[in-house]
C-alpha cells in the first residue's frame, strides 16, 4: 500500500500564516480567505498529522510542542520549493538580461551586431543601460556590464577587445594636409565622455616626438592645443564633426572600424599608441547562472572572436 497523500501545499501556508501572524483572523486576512476556510485548512493538517499544533485562547493562538518543531520545517520546506520553482519558470519562459555599457561602445561596435543576437533569441528581453555609472549588480540591477578599464574585486573580468589609439579625419582634411607641421592644421576634438581626456593627446603626440617626426615642432604645446579645441556631449557628436572635416579625433581602433573600412574617415598620421585600458565584459561569478546572460556572453565573445 502507498503512503497516505501529504497535505495540501495551502493547508501549509495556512499553518505558517497563522504561526506568523499570531491569530486565525490575522491569517485569514493576509491570505484573503474567510477566518473559517483557514480553521479548516489547520483541522485537515491536525487530522493527518494525528495531534493539536495550537493552544487556542483568548490571546490567540499559540503553538503547542508538536507545532514548534514542526514549524521550522515546514518553512524550509516552501521556501526551497519556492526557489526551485521560481529557478525553473526563469530559466524557461521569463527570459531576462540587462546590460550595463559605455555610450561609445554601445553607438560603434554593439548596435549593428545585435540585431543579430535578437534574431537568434527572440524570446529573451535584453534591457540595457547606456552610461557611464558603475554598473549596479544587485538583485534587481545589472546581470552583466561591458566596461571600459579594470573590475572591482570580487567580480569576473574577461578582456574583450585590445585596442590602438591613433588620429583620424576625414579623406577631404587628410588630403590637403602638408607634410610638416600637419598637427596644427585643424583643432583637436575631444568629447566629454569617460577616459577621454587632454592627456590622451599629449601622450600620443609623444609617439611624434619619439620618432623624429616633430618637424620642428618640438615647442608645439598639444595640451594648449587641445584644451582649445572644440569639445562635443559624446563621442558620436565628435566623430559626425570629424567626419564633416571639423578637425583630428584621436580614437580607439575599435571604434572606427566601420567608419575606416567605408571611408569615411581615414588614418592620417602614422603614429600610433596601445590603449591604456581595455573593454572588458564583468559580471558577478553567479552571473551565469541566468541562461540568458550565459548566452549573451558566448554570443558576444564570438562576435569579438569574428573581428578579430
Amino acid at each position: 500500500m502507498g503512503k497516505r497523500p501529504l497535505p495540501p501545499l495551502a493547508v501549509l501556508q495556512a499553518f505558517c500564516a497563522i504561526v506568523e501572524t499570531g491569530g486565525f483572523g490575522r491569517a485569514a486576512e493576509r491570505m484573503g480567505l474567510t477566518q473559517t476556510a483557514v480553521s479548516h485548512q489547520l483541522s485537515q493538517l491536525e487530522g493527518w498529522i494525528g495531534g493539536s499544533l495550537f493552544d487556542r485562547g483568548r490571546s490567540g493562538a499559540r503553538l503547542t510542542p508538536l507545532g514548534a518543531r514542526l514549524h521550522p520545517a515546514i518553512v524550509e520546506t516552501i521556501s526551497q520549493l519556492e526557489t526551485a520553482l521560481y529557478h525553473a519558470r526563469a530559466s524557461v519562459s521569463v527570459r531576462t538580461l540587462t546590460l550595463s555599457v559605455t555610450p561609445e561602445f554601445s553607438s560603434q561596435w554593439l548596435a549593428s551586431r545585435l540585431g543579430d543576437f535578437c534574431q537568434r533569441h527572440p524570446d529573451i528581453e535584453l534591457k540595457m543601460i547606456v552610461g557611464y555609472q558603475r554598473p549596479d549588480f544587485g538583485p534587481e540591477g545589472v546581470d552583466l556590464a561591458i566596461w571600459l578599464g579594470r573590475a572591482e574585486a570580487g567580480l569576473v573580468q574577461e578582456e574583450l577587445l585590445t585596442d590602438e589609439e591613433f588620429v583620424v579625419s576625414s579623406p577631404t582634411l587628410s588630403a590637403r594636409l602638408p607634410k610638416r607641421n600637419a598637427i596644427k592644421e585643424a583643432p583637436l576634438l575631444r568629447y566629454t565622455g569617460m577616459r577621454h581626456t587632454v592627456l590622451d593627446w599629449q601622450r600620443w603626440y609623444e609617439q611624434v616626438i619619439g620618432h623624429g617626426n616633430d618637424g620642428g615642432m618640438a615647442d608645439f604645446d598639444i595640451g594648449h592645443a587641445a584644451e582649445n579645441g572644440p569639445l562635443f556631449e559624446s563621442f558620436a557628436d565628435m566623430l559626425g564633426a570629424c567626419r564633416d572635416g571639423l578637425g583630428f579625433a584621436l580614437v580607439r581602433s575599435s571604434l572606427v572600424a566601420k567608419d575606416l573600412a567605408e571611408g569615411q574617415l581615414v588614418r592620417c598620421f602614422v603614429e600610433v599608441q596601445p590603449a591604456a585600458v581595455s573593454y572588458n565584459l564583468i559580471y558577478p561569478s553567479n552571473a551565469l547562472q541566468n541562461p540568458s546572460a550565459a548566452l549573451f556572453r558566448t554570443w558576444l565573445i564570438s562576435r569579438v572572436n569574428a573581428v578579430a
